[in-house]
């Protein structure tokens, strides 16, 4: 299998990521088959299968209106950082709070780059050992819930889970705009890409709340799929005024 990249020779794909690309798609369609048969055989078992316009209606369009457009989005935008990988994260979910961020640290402390057999490889190891711990973290969680769940009842800890979610956003933007890299190049200032889609966003949530009082809540998924092109364009302008730019490691260490 050859692999082309814009403006390279096509190259022969690693026989590891062969062996992901080809076990990945026959593992994501036997959990799609398995995700989507499983409700009919247990409405089929008890006697109880919907009438379609009791699943389709009104309601669901406009959940599906929500959902697709962000599963496209994250697709799009997940998939260049995990590779190989992406096949076994999309499977497992929970990608941005958990998958893709161990994926990137596996990385960086192996100190391998992204989009090479090495660093898909250590991407792999990372997203399974965390869907690995993940599994077993829940079955103990269901096994000791009547003795754990007053400590979740607990002023402090009520407090403290408002603070995870932010906490969480807060420590992946840290990593992914920090000058250190799992490679040999580090991009600089390239927090200038990202401002373009910052204003826009703004804008857009200030002009919708003028014009009718809402908000941006059922439009994430749409928002996502508009600015991916604005934030790689914008991205690719700057690069070429010398804005943004990619630079040996070893040179930004010295000048830092």
């Amino acid at each position: 299998m050859k692999h082309t990249t814009t403006g390279q020779t096509p190259q022969e794909l690693d026989p590891f990521q062969e062996w992901c690309h080809k076990w990945g798609r026959f593992g994501t369609f036997l959990a799609l088959v398995y995700m989507v048969a499983l409700p009919f055989i247990v409405l089929g078992y008890y006697g109880c299968i919907p009438a379609f316009g009791d699943v389709i209606n009104l309601s669901t369009i406009s959940i599906l209106l929500i959902y697709i457009p962000v599963g496209v989005s994250e697709a799009i935008s997940y998939t260049p950082i995990l590779g190989a990988s992406a096949y076994l994260t999309f499977i497992t979910g929970n990608i941005m709070n958990l998958k893709l961020p161990c994926a990137v640290n596996a990385m960086k402390i192996a100190k391998k780059e992204q989009n090479t057999p090495e660093g898909e490889a250590i991407a792999s190891v990372g997203v399974a050992v965390c869907s690995i711990m993940t599994i077993v973290i829940l079955a103990l969680a269901a096994l000791l819930s009547a003795w754990i769940s007053p400590v979740f009842e607990l002023p402090a800890v009520k407090t403290a889970s408002n603070y995870i979610i932010p906490a969480l956003f807060g420590s992946l933007t840290l990593g992914l705009f920090s000058s250190a890299s799992s490679g040999s190049k580090v991009v600089k200032n390239g927090v200038m890409g990202v401002l373009p889609v910052i204003i826009i966003v703004t804008v857009l949530s200030i002009g919708v709340r003028i014009i009718n009082g809402g908000s941006l809540f059922g439009m994430i998924g749409f928002l996502i799929l508009f600015m991916l092109p604005i934030a790689i364009i914008s991205s690719r302008i700057m690069w070429k005024k010398g804005i943004i730019k990619v630079i040996d490691k070893q040179d930004a260490e010295k000048k830092a």
